[in-house]
Parts: C-alpha cells; sequence; structure tokens
C-alpha cells in the first residue's frame, strides 16, 4: 500500500469528521437564526401591545386594567431580556462550533495536500523507473549491435 493510500484512508475519516462538523455549524447557525427571529417577533409584539395600550389608555382605563397591561409589558420585556441572553449563548456557541470546522477543514486539506505530494513523488519516481529501463534497454541493444558488428 503506498503513501497516498494510507494518506487517502486518513482522509476518507477527517472527511467524515468535516461532513459531522458542516452538519453541527450548519445546526448552530440555525439555532443563532431561529432565536434572532424569535427576539425580532418579540420586540416587534411589544411595540405593537405598547402602542395599543397607549391608545386605549388614551381613552381611559381603570387601574386595575391599567396594572395588568404593565405586568405584561414587563412580563414581555422580561421575555427580551431572555431571548438576548440565548442570542449571546447560541452566538458562543455558534463561534465555538466554526473554530472546530474551521480545524477539521484545515486538517482535511493539509492531509490532501500530503496526498498530492506523495503522488507527486510517486509519479516521479515511477517516471525514473521507466526512464532508467529505457536507458537499460537502449544500452542493451547498442552493446548487441556493436556486437553483431564484430
Amino acid at each position: 500500500m503506498s503513501n497516498a493510500d494510507r494518506l487517502q484512508l486518513v482522509l476518507d475519516l477527517e472527511k467524515k469528521k468535516k461532513d459531522k462538523a458542516a452538519r453541527m455549524l450548519a445546526e448552530a447557525i440555525g439555532n443563532l437564526d431561529k432565536a434572532r427571529n424569535s427576539m425580532s417577533q418579540l420586540t416587534d409584539y411589544r411595540s405593537d401591545y405598547l402602542n395599543e395600550a397607549q391608545s386605549i389608555g388614551m381613552k381611559g382605563v381603570s387601574a386595575s386594567e391599567f396594572r395588568n397591561r404593565q405586568l405584561l409589558a414587563d412580563r414581555i420585556l422580561g421575555a427580551i431580556e431572555q431571548q438576548a441572553q440565548s442570542i449571546d449563548l447560541y452566538e458562543r456557541q455558534l463561534e465555538q462550533v466554526r473554530k472546530h470546522y474551521e480545524k477539521i477543514y484545515a486538517r482535511v486539506r493539509s492531509i490532501e495536500l500530503l496526498i498530492e505530494k506523495a503522488e507527486a513523488e510517486e509519479a516521479h519516481k515511477q517516471s525514473v523507473r521507466e526512464q532508467k529501463m529505457l536507458d537499460e534497454f537502449s544500452q542493451a541493444q547498442h552493446f548487441r549491435r556493436k556486437n553483431q558488428v564484430n
């Protein structure tokens, strides 16, 4: 088994790791996107709710209804703060997964370069062997001709 063949086995294993890391990266990106979308929906809902509360407030509401509306607005704000923390967590996770993917990708690329180098060396050795055989054949023919002439 040639050096390139052995390296190809290692490359195949590393490519599987790279594929798994790519799936993890896609999942991390998806999680972050979902969290950002949820944040956007929460902030839009809070804005709409506060605008509605302001419109209703101008018409006059009871103290208990005002208090209930304020409690709900506070809960929405709490949910927004929690979502911001989730986004921070997903961003950190994404960065870790991205670094892991880049590390594996670099390893795969290094092995591919080693395989290319090994194949080039093998091709060069083969070329040298063929040239040596041609030289020996040519030399043998030259001696045969020389012996036939004498």
